[in-house]
């Protein structure tokens, strides 16, 4: 998670090396679903270690305990004329780092009349046993259960962080490499073979072949249901996709793990997508998963 990048290039080594084809299909066609998921298993096999996850709840805690500490011993010498007193004045210190709620703060009623010497001796007491109580409790929770009850839900964070927008090229399905929400046009510097995002041949029904990048400076059109299933020129893609900028390259070809991913899983992409195989160039046959490693690993610039 230190760099956009290195958690792309994880994700995509983690793929091909379960060589699954149901996590390939996942991945392209459900990205932002398949990709929260990868990261909430990343969370739950880091912390399956009880001894980390109660450190972090020994400091929370303990942070916790020390803030009321503090503020009894504040409040304590001051002068209050009554229990209640003491007892709000806790609250305002406290602030909102604890809230307590009215009906609480009324069952000190009964205690005007306590000892104001011992209230803030048992008060103290009764914190050390609640920190006991709270420990013990959280031992007894499941990581699993604390990940559900959290307000802010860390897979969702990481997948903004790490990913960006999450969208998708309409055409190849790769993901937009703009960092944030923060950008008015969605790109990818390396498309894939469009055969993958469920582009097929009209008359034939087989998958594509053809890259993005390539495709929007030919000749060649194009039809979906953005297009109302009418022919478009993917010259004029934007058109249709305003948001989208596909740099043109009749140069670019797929890289090897693409390659291999397409020539590895065709007869089961063909089959998930209703539509015929593709017809995969002898070259890439050939290419060993080895190959596609090292090709990821040169598209993402990792030694």
């Amino acid at each position: 998670f230190s760099t956009r990048m290195s958690f792309q290039y994880s994700i995509l080594e983690d793929l091909v090396s379960k060589s699954d084809f149901k996590s390939f299909q996942s991945y392209i066609c459900s990205y932002e679903a398949y990709v929260k998921r990868w990261i909430y298993n990343r969370i739950m096999e880091r912390f399956s270690s009880e001894s980390t996850v109660c450190e972090f709840e020994e400091r929370h805690l303990q942070s916790c305990i020390n803030h009321i500490n503090d503020a009894i011993r504040k409040v304590k010498e001051e002068s209050t004329d009554s229990v209640r007193t003491f007892v709000e004045n806790i609250c305002k210190e406290l602030g909102d780092k604890l809230v307590i709620s009215q009906d609480a703060l009324d069952a000190f009623m009964v205690l005007n009349n306590a000892d104001q010497e011992q209230f803030p001796y048992w008060l103290n007491v009764c914190v050390m046993e609640m920190t006991e109580d709270l420990r013990k409790k959280f031992k007894n929770i499941r990581f699993e259960t604390k990940l559900t009850h959290l307000r802010v839900k860390p897979q969702n964070e990481l997948f903004t962080r790490v990913i960006g927008c999450g969208k998708q090229c309409p055409f190849c399905k790769i993901a937009c490499d703009a960092g944030g929400r923060g950008h008015s046009k969605h790109f990818a510097s390396l498309h894939r073979p469009e055969g993958l995002g469920q582009f097929r041949w009209e008359d034939s029904k087989k998958l594509t072949t053809d890259i993005c990048s390539s495709l929007v400076s030919s000749n060649m059109h194009f039809k979906c249901s953005a297009t109302k299933n009418e022919w478009h020129p993917y010259k004029t893609y934007k058109d249709i996709f305003p948001d989208w900028d596909i740099r043109p390259d009749v140069s670019l070809e797929a890289s090897d793990y693409w390659k291999y991913v397409m020539a590895m899983y065709n007869k089961e992409f063909a089959e998930a997508y209703n539509a015929e195989p593709a017809d995969i160039p002898d070259s890439w046959k050939k290419i060993t998963l080895e190959q596609a490693k090292k090709s990821l690993k040169e598209s993402f610039s990792i030694k």
